[in-house]
């Protein structure tokens, strides 16, 4: 016998209407009461009514799409293939930056849910997402990308990060480079593992020496690339080629180097990772691994809109994207 809102209703001795906002994620409701729902709705193996739930999003052509940090350069480029997308279904994108917050990435589902958009579109702030799971509840379909992607995310759209590597290591190598360093910031995510993975692989089978240095002060980015390279000159014989966990690590790589006379790439080729927009600028011109940007926002739309459309829903997914090398002025042969 199917188990309804009623019954959790009855459970927990509150009205149907605080068990629907429960459910919902809304928030006006206290937080125990709210716990207690979730807790009873799960041990009854409550499911939510699907189909219920669809004739009220029926016709709903609004899609929620949330993003950790809408200034990092490489999700201009995704929104970019997610807009263009869904102007050609006739969808409209509601667009919220969550800044890296795990209570504002909830406020937003919250507000989105509330406002009963079709689907959601969302590059996860962690790689913990079970407030999402909990606050969504299998209500209306979820596409993931972004950084934070793995194997938990069971309808998502990835890089593989793990190929890219290797991509970088063969190409320096086939350069002539044997002391190859890698640069990076921490392993929070998959996307850093798989990227930290592929290097040490590549070099083992090269029978060379892999070296990552990671940053301990907390740095990202441009900053993290150029405090890395001031801990090289400082502490060993400069490597014939740094390759950084992203194009801007890459670039502060590029600005220590300069700082201290060191000429790229004639004494040290730079690589980077992800094809940034000016990554390609004529003064920069970094050699790195493109990331396929634009198709991830056009799949990740797609592989919504398939779910949206189709009756019963499609499994689950996990579309794995290739990475490219972009050859550029910052490395040369030895």
């Amino acid at each position: 016998m199917r188990v309804t809102i009623k019954d959790i209703a009855r459970e927990a001795g509150v009205s149907t209407a605080a068990v629907s906002k429960a459910l919902n994620g809304q928030p006006d409701i206290g937080e125990t009461t709210r716990l207690r729902i979730i807790r009873i709705s799960r041990e009854l193996g409550y499911t939510p009514n699907m189909i219920a739930r669809n004739l009220v999003t029926k016709g709903n052509k609004t899609i929620g799409v949330l993003i950790p940090d809408i200034s990092t350069p490489i999700y201009p480029r995704i929104y970019k293939g997610i807009n263009e997308t869904a102007m050609k279904y006739g969808y409209t994108l509601l667009l919220g930056d969550t800044k890296r917050s795990i209570e504002s990435e909830k406020k937003y589902i919250m507000t989105m849910m509330e406002n009963r958009v079709a689907g959601l579109l969302v590059s996860p702030v962690s790689n913990d997402i079970s407030h999402i799971v909990q606050v969504v509840r299998g209500q209306i379909p979820i596409i993931y990308f972004g950084g934070k992607v793995n194997d938990a995310m069971q309808n998502s759209i990835g890089i593989d990060n793990y190929h890219g590597a290797m991509l970088a290591v063969d190409y320096l190598t086939g350069l002539g480079h044997k002391d190859i360093i890698m640069i990076c910031d921490d392993l929070d995510t998959k996307t850093r593992h798989d990227r930290v993975d592929g290097y040490t692989e590549a070099m083992k089978r090269k029978g060379l020496k892999p070296l990552v240095v990671f940053n301990n002060e907390g740095l990202k980015g441009r900053q993290c690339g150029v405090s890395a390279i001031r801990h090289i000159i400082a502490g060993r014989t400069l490597p014939t080629a740094v390759f950084a966990l992203n194009d801007l690590m890459a670039i502060g790589a590029m600005e220590a180097l300069s700082e201290a006379g060191i000429q790229v790439p004639e004494a040290v080729s730079v690589m980077g990772y992800d094809d940034i927009s000016f990554a390609s600028l004529p003064m920069i011109g970094l050699s790195t691994i493109w990331q396929p940007k634009f198709k991830t926002g056009e799949m990740a739309l797609e592989l919504l809109h398939k779910k949206l459309q189709d009756d019963p829903v499609t499994e689950d997914r996990k579309i794995v994207l290739q990475p490219e090398l972009r050859i550029r002025t910052s490395t040369c042969r030895i």
